[in-house]
């Protein structure tokens, strides 16, 4: 059988935990795959479009499928946004893949959870609006985080110098809880804000 589109992609995702996002080449790939470099531009053009099979791989690997039946609107993005932290942590550099990158198979989009609110009036672009603030705070907070430990386990020894240590405490887990709670204040409060009579 011959090389395709997912050989590629699974042989990034591989070589991304040795060399990170700066050291992944097409060239490197195709090393690992024994393939000539060419070859594997019969099936993505350049590395944008591998970045992008690679974090549509990394969603469809990790994230979860429909929302649990009587899951809240609070809970549902709580859920969804610690997912996708954890798929992003699970790749040296995971954050700085997923970044900017664009989804190449739709039906991973899953449900809205805010659609409820769609359904009582709520502008979809506004729900699009909440939806993409929790989002990039989880993106933002996951880059930042694996720049502090660049390598998972391992925190990058510059930090344990910085005048300001409580803004990298070693306390990750609960910076983020923290984090995700006051976006989820603000965006609940705006949100509440825009049905209100």
């Amino acid at each position: 059988m011959g090389l395709t589109r997912q050989d590629i992609v699974r042989a990034g995702l591989r070589l991304l935990n040795d060399v990170g996002l700066n050291g992944l080449t097409l060239r490197l790939i195709a090393q690992e795959l024994d393939v000539k470099a060419p070859a594997l531009y019969w099936h993505v053009k350049n590395k944008q479009e591998l970045l992008d099979e690679m974090a549509t791989r990394m969603y469809a690997d990790a994230m979860p499928g429909r929302v649990p039946e009587g899951m809240g609107e609070r809970e549902s993005f709580e859920v969804a946004a610690r997912s996708l932290r954890r798929m992003m942590l699970a790749y040296r550099d995971g954050a700085k893949v997923f970044a900017g990158t664009f989804l190449t198979d739709d039906s991973l989009l899953g449900d809205n959870p805010l659609q409820a609110r769609v359904d009582a009036g709520l502008e979809p672009h506004l729900a699009g609006r909440a939806l993409f603030t929790v989002y990039s705070f989880v993106i933002g907070f996951t880059i930042e985080e694996q720049a502090v430990y660049p390598v998972p386990g391992e925190r990058d020894p510059r930090y344990d110098a910085t005048p300001s240590p409580w803004v990298f405490d070693e306390d990750v887990e609960g910076r983020f809880g923290d984090g995700l709670t006051m976006v989820l204040n603000g965006v609940f409060a705006w949100l509440d804000d825009k049905v209100a009579p």
